[in-house]
């Protein structure tokens, strides 16, 4: 089984200290909040410098501000922190690498618990394991905008195939050119039918009533992508409707 993608939050001494030490983790990128009001205010402050350890840098200049302090800077919830969809595709392709993701701001508390929650939340559906410590405050603003970003990235089933394979322990490869290949060779209504599923976790019943076809199941669909992980799926699909007590009936059937 691969290794899951590790999200950690630092604070500019912390990590500057881990720098200075020689002992910064490697195949690891970089989400680095900086505070642009200080840049004015204080001419002897400074990002944090990374270029002896690491060149995956993503430098964010963005005030620590919460949703009720925004039009006192003059922001609305849609101007503030704009650049999070290019964050978004940053922190896709560092999960595409197979790489770690150090979040690092001025204490380590807020900003970068934020984007460290909204990363493990997207990925993982952990983020609670960032907003129950109590040694964060995790900026909601940030939370939501980085959360909301990579929820509504580019449709990439295949990011999402990748990492249930990584989670099945199953010894079959995965292949990534070849179901890109099947994916790309799905009819648009198909394609549309693995996005609901995939993404917008709807349930097998409500996509059957959505699109019309009331006796097509899911792992139809995925086999043509990959047919044993489709099983894996479906498997798992059952194991966790079981778990809710739910009738499985109601979201998938096995041929």
């Amino acid at each position: 089984m691969e290794a899951v993608m590790r999200v950690s939050v630092y604070s500019r001494e912390a990590i500057e200290h881990i720098i200075a030490e020689g002992s910064f983790p490697n195949n690891t990128a970089v989400i680095s909040f900086c505070d642009p009001e200080l840049k004015h205010i204080d001419k002897d402050y400074f990002r944090v410098d990374y270029s002896s350890v690491c060149s995956d840098v993503f430098y964010c200049e963005v005030d620590d501000l919460d949703l009720d302090y925004l039009p006192e800077k003059g922001y609305t919830y849609d101007s503030f922190f704009p650049e999070t969809p290019e964050l978004a595709a940053y922190i896709n392709k560092a999960f595409r690498d197979g790489r770690d993701i150090i979040c690092q701001c001025e204490y380590g508390q807020s900003r970068s618990a934020g984007c460290a929650a909204a990363i493990l939340e997207h990925f993982y559906r952990r983020g609670i394991d960032i907003f129950a410590d109590y040694k964060y405050y995790p900026n909601q603003v940030v939370y939501h905008k980085v959360f909301d970003a990579l929820e509504s990235a580019a449709f990439q089933p295949t990011e999402y195939l990748q990492r249930v394979h990584d989670y099945s322990g199953t010894k079959f490869p995965f292949d990534r050119n070849t179901i890109e290949e099947s994916l790309n060779r799905l009819p648009q209504t198909k394609r549309d039918i693995l996005y609901m599923y995939l993404w917008e976790r709807k349930s097998m019943a409500s996509i059957a009533r959505l699109v019309g076809f009331e006796n097509l199941r899911i792992e139809q669909i995925l086999s043509v992508c990959h047919r044993s992980l489709a099983h894996y799926i479906a498997g798992s699909m059952r194991r966790e409707l079981a778990d809710k007590k739910l009738d499985v009936t109601d979201f998938i059937g096995m041929p």
